[in-house]
């Protein structure tokens, strides 16, 4: 008996045993469809266009478990509120409270855009708005339109797109706008919800989120003229550009043995400098479009020197300082360290020539004080030898870029330049190597051209620009001739645009917000143009209106 009672109790042991064990396996899951829906609202407070409304506190909550990402930078609520608020997130949904009471007779619209997101798949809420009024109607006027950059011929995304009612002294630099939103990627807005009245809308990048213009460093557009609004409007086109009209000013300066280096926060085309006395004259170069550097060839440490500086701008602006020179005096173990000398020549060697273009530009890192004439030799198909004179000369104002043209009998085959060492000598008596290149004369059979006519029927001044892929203008036409010729085109990718040059000054202006200019209008001819060698691609054309 007691040996049956054993075997039995290990029999149901074991089977005991088998099911645990069977329970406690994990078992992979059987998986299924991936959730690619967005979360819906449920439910909100206050109900979408509830009109008077006296509360501070709003509410949503949704079908599924959600997460809140960057509130502050999603939400957008217009009009634009006085205070802040504070966020509670719960499992589905959030509440935001507000400090301050929302204004009487006021339709609100919040936006949330991309904040609320499910917790599995991150799917994005979308479409989530909420209106409602502080009065007895709900505003229900709307203005749509597109935001471009007309330099690159791009929308914009994330552009702060403003209504601010109409003032006489409206200035976007110091007044944030009533009603206001963002593009999207295809530079499209909307602003929904907006009262009857007077207004007018500006673009801004808004870098900081703080719905003000920052001149120096925002692009901005706006629509030209005060806008009436009755009814909704539509197909609004706004193009945005930098119209930094901030005055130059001195930024930094910084002193050596053998430099003084003045760093403007504006950008200059050309600078003149008036020293005071005669003796105290010394040689400057404009490094690039923000820096002057005046070298100290009198080798004067001790004394100060005082000169007028003059930096002209690309607005034509002339911004005149007084500046007090006076470079570092030099130490018994102080080393006088010169920048580098250095030469570049355009073209390249072995690069090809037209023989209507024939001519060379050399740029130098410093201004150049003596060129030996005799130490250039240029040959013609390795025969005719060119002669070339100081008045065959062209040097840009700090003598740090000189251009000529070769002539003499036309090249059939190629050009050779050969500059001997010491060719040229800069204000700091360094000398250019020797340097040798050659120049095949371009074959037209290489090559091809681009053509087109425009259509002008109200004779505005106009430009023609050919671009690369790179968006860099390869050549331009600014004569207004009603058929314009690219020629001499390497095979490739090109894009043409037309400037209408409403001042007249040979180049395309971003506008002016306090004159109320917008930017000269470019036309994109909608064509990807690819040029094969020995084409001649026509019918390019262009209409201005």
């Amino acid at each position: 008996m007691k040996v049956k009672n054993i075997v039995l109790i290990s029999f149901v042991s074991f089977i005991l045993l088998e099911i645990l064990f069977s329970c406690a396996q994990i078992v992979a899951p059987t998986g299924g469809k991936k959730d690619t829906l967005s979360p819906v609202i449920t439910k909100t407070f206050p109900v979408n266009q509830t009109t008077n409304f006296r509360g501070r506190q709003v509410e949503l909550e949704f079908n599924e478990y959600v997460s809140i990402d960057n509130i502050q930078q999603q939400l957008l609520i217009t009009p634009n509120i006085e205070g802040t608020y504070e966020t509670k997130i719960n499992p589905k949904g959030l509440r935001l409270t507000f400090d301050k009471p929302f204004k009487p007779n006021t339709t609100y619209s919040l936006n949330f855009r991309n904040a609320i997101k499910d917790v599995t798949e991150r799917n994005i809420a979308k479409n989530i708005r909420l209106v409602f009024s502080t009065g007895n109607i709900i505003d229900s006027l709307s203005v749509s339109g597109k935001v471009m950059n007309p330099l690159i011929n791009k929308p914009v995304l994330d552009i702060n797109v403003g209504m601010y009612f109409y003032s006489d002294t409206l200035n976007p630099k110091k007044e944030k706008p009533y009603y206001f939103t963002k593009t999207d990627t295809s530079g499209v807005f909307k602003i929904e919800n907006v009262a009857l009245g007077k207004y007018r809308i500006f673009a801004v990048t808004d870098l900081n989120n703080n719905l003000l213009y920052e001149e120096a460093k925002e692009l901005i557009g706006f629509v030209k003229d005060t806008i009436d609004l009755k009814s909704n409007l539509q197909n609004l086109n706004i193009d945005i550009a930098k119209m930094d009209k901030t005055p130059n000013k001195v930024l930094k300066t910084r002193s050596s043995i053998n430099y003084y280096n003045i760093e403007y926060n504006r950008g200059f085309k050309k600078v003149k400098i008036a020293f005071q006395q005669k003796k105290d004259s010394l040689v400057y170069q404009q490094l690039d479009n923000r820096n002057l550097r005046i070298f100290n060839t009198i080798n004067n440490s001790s004394d100060t020197i005082k000169v007028k500086i003059s930096v002209t701008d690309s607005l034509d602006r002339v911004f005149t300082h007084d500046q007090k020179i006076k470079f570092k005096v030099k130490g018994k173990k102080d080393e006088s360290v010169k920048e580098e000398f250095s030469m570049k020549a355009i073209p390249a060697n072995n690069e090809d020539i037209d023989l209507k273009e024939i001519g060379y530009t050399f740029n130098f890192t410093k201004p150049i004080a003596h060129v030996n004439l005799d130490l250039i030799d240029i040959q013609n198909d390795s025969i005719n030898k060119v002669a070339i004179s100081e008045k065959d000369f062209r040097w840009n104002d700090d003598k740090t870029s000189l251009t000529f043209k070769i002539n003499g009998p036309k090249p059939k085959e190629f050009v050779r330049v050969r500059l001997k060492k010491g060719t040229f000598i800069s204000v700091e008596n360094d000398s250019t190597g020797k340097y040798e290149v050659m120049h095949p004369i371009r074959d037209p059979e290489n090559y091809g051209i681009i053509e087109g006519d425009v259509k002008n029927p109200n004779k505005k001044n106009f430009i023609v620009q050919l671009l690369n892929e790179r968006n860099e203008v390869v050549q331009e036409k600014v004569d207004n001739v009603l058929h314009y010729e690219f020629s001499f085109l390497k095979a490739g990718i090109y894009f043409i645009r037309l400037v209408v040059d409403e001042n007249r000054n040979a180049k395309w202006d971003e506008g002016d917000v306090e004159k109320n200019i917008t930017p000269e209008k470019i036309i994109y001819h909608p064509v990807r143009i690819k040029l094969k060698q020995n084409f001649v691609l026509s019918g390019n054309d262009f209409t201005i209106d």
